[in-house]
């Protein structure tokens, strides 16, 4: 709010990186001039909000309305680079021309990063930026053209797009996260393939190893990456090789990737002995814990050997087991002590007794059992002096799973008609 503060003249500059939402200026004797032009522009425009306000201006004879106020040779700055797109090699030169046409005269400069290029001035209107030696630092950069003057400012860009042949900027050994990773970060343009050599032979990747591209940078050709392993083993230990390659060319890097010990005897990196390929050859060019060790003759044979002697002496000892317990059976056919264990019908008798809890005299079967019930220890959580009662299935809602054991599910529930002076409750149902 810069109203009735007695301003003859108004910069566009003084608002040029301010977030405006509203502009109140009302009050003040603005100078009709080329330098309210750009206060026109916004009246007219949606650079902020201006509402209603009645903004005039003294032209020498009076004040009079802005909005209808005709500044002539008043305008911004109109700026253009030729040429409009640039493809290069690293190592060329470009020469970049940005033309100014202005209504009054405009200052251009041009806005390029770090690289020492230089800048020549041919007029006013015209100004020459000449670069040696490209860069690939230059790739995808944006180099602007500027220009401002009394009424606002204006810029044009172009975007140089240098090729170049590709180069491993990053090969780190392998890292543990969730999987293992080898990360690498490469640039080239065109964008270079990637593959992988493992002990100098070719990768082939798979759902288990692959490349995975992780981050891509903004405004560049940049690529952040890793070779993803799951769950290596001593098997996947050795010399990891980075290849990349586009048109211009290809870079290569290596690393040792040692993901965990080697759990057999043997060296993974050298043959078997005893392991021949098919041409009768010893199999001592790749990697044989690939498939795993292989046994000779002689040994197949003393391991089918020991297999036999020990079946043998097995079934023998068996053999003499069951003649021996034979034997001793028949000698002790009728010897069972019929005071040390309990009848048939004891069985039944001390079963009734913990089904029964006294709700009617004992049987004489029962009675047999008085003299052995001071043996017996009753659980009182199990056996107490109530009748055991026969629940309908009607009467049970079940309600949800309270846990799992390996003798079945418990449940929640609601029993109803279980005791006389409750409708309903909750109970545990196996």
């Amino acid at each position: 709010n810069l109203s009735f503060n007695t301003l003859h003249s108004l910069s566009w500059k003084t608002f040029q990186h301010l977030p405006l939402q509203q502009l109140i200026l009302v009050g003040n004797p603005f100078n009709c001039s080329c330098s309210l032009r750009w206060l026109q522009l916004w009246q007219n425009g949606s650079r902020v909000e201006m509402g209603n306000q009645s903004l005039g201006c003294w032209d020498g004879s009076g004040q009079v309305p802005l909005s209808t106020q005709i500044l002539h040779a008043c305008d911004p700055p109109a700026v253009r680079i030729e040429p409009p797109e640039v493809v290069l090699r690293q190592g060329d030169s470009v020469n970049l021309t940005c033309h100014i046409a202005a209504e009054p005269s405009a200052t251009a400069e041009w806005v390029v990063p770090e690289v020492g290029p230089e800048v020549i001035s041919l007029s006013d209107r015209e100004i020459l930026l000449e670069i040696s030696n490209v860069s690939s630092n230059l790739n995808h950069k944006d180099l602007t053209c500027r220009a401002e003057n009394a009424v606002g400012s204006v810029e044009d860009s172009v975007m140089l797009n240098v090729t170049f042949p590709p180069v491993i900027l990053l090969l780190h050994e392998a890292i543990p996260q969730h999987f293992w990773c080898i990360p690498f970060s490469v640039d080239g343009n065109p964008v270079p393939s990637i593959r992988w050599l493992f002990n100098g032979t070719k990768l082939d990747e798979g759902p288990y190893i692959h490349t995975r591209i992780v981050e891509y940078e903004h405004n560049s050709t940049i690529l952040h990456g890793c070779l993803q392993l799951n769950r290596p083993t001593h098997v996947n230990n050795g010399n990891y090789t980075l290849l990349v390659r586009n048109p211009l060319g290809w870079s290569a890097r290596s690393v040792q990737g040692r993901f965990m010990d080697n759990p057999f005897s043997f060296s993974p990196e050298e043959p078997i002995p005893g392991r021949r390929q098919a041409g009768g050859l010893p199999r001592g060019t790749r990697n044989s814990s690939l498939e795993g060790p292989v046994e000779t003759t002689d040994e197949h044979t003393f391991g089918v050997s020991v297999a036999v002697a020990l079946a043998v002496f097995a079934c023998l000892s068996l053999s003499v087991m069951l003649i021996l317990l034979n034997k001793c059976g028949r000698r002790s056919k009728f010897g069972i002590n019929r005071s040390a264990v309990l009848a048939q019908e004891d069985d039944l008798a001390m079963s009734l007794h913990f089904m029964n809890l006294g709700s009617s005299p004992l049987s004489s079967a029962e009675s047999k059992l008085e003299g052995l019930k001071s043996n017996f220890i009753e659980n009182p959580q199990y056996f107490c002096n109530a009748c055991v009662h026969h629940v309908q299935r009607r009467d049970i809602v079940l309600k949800w799973e309270l846990g799992e054991g390996a003798f079945g599910k418990v449940f929640l529930a609601e029993c109803y008609n279980l005791l006389p002076e409750q409708e309903k409750m909750l109970v545990a149902v196996k």
